[in-house]
């Protein structure tokens, strides 16, 4: 059987930088979607598409990132890399 990752923020923060288009990698904190953010709607949609399905596969757990309880916060869990690192912790941690 193999072993899965615990997901603490420093892999799900790795996971996030690696699914970020190359040319967002490099800022300590990268604006994902909103002002100052380089994904359109469209583009935040394929991201997240594609991050929960690396994070099934590295976590071995499905999260839906999009959802009411995510669209529904103050503030968005998709505006920076550590937002939405928290946000996938919290969602893992369940």
């Amino acid at each position: 059987m193999t072993q899965r990752k615990t997901a603490d923020s420093v892999a799900v923060r790795g996971l996030i930088r690696a699914t970020l288009p190359e040319a967002q990698r490099g800022a300590a904190n990268p604006v994902i979607f909103g002002a100052g953010g380089t994904l359109d709607s469209l583009g935040l949609v394929n991201f997240l598409a594609d991050l929960e399905y690396r994070l099934a596969g590295e976590f071995g757990r499905e999260v839906v990132l999009a959802s009411e309880r995510a669209m529904s916060r103050s503030r968005s869990p998709f505006r920076d890399v550590e937002a939405l690192t928290a946000y996938v912790v919290e969602l893992l941690a369940e």
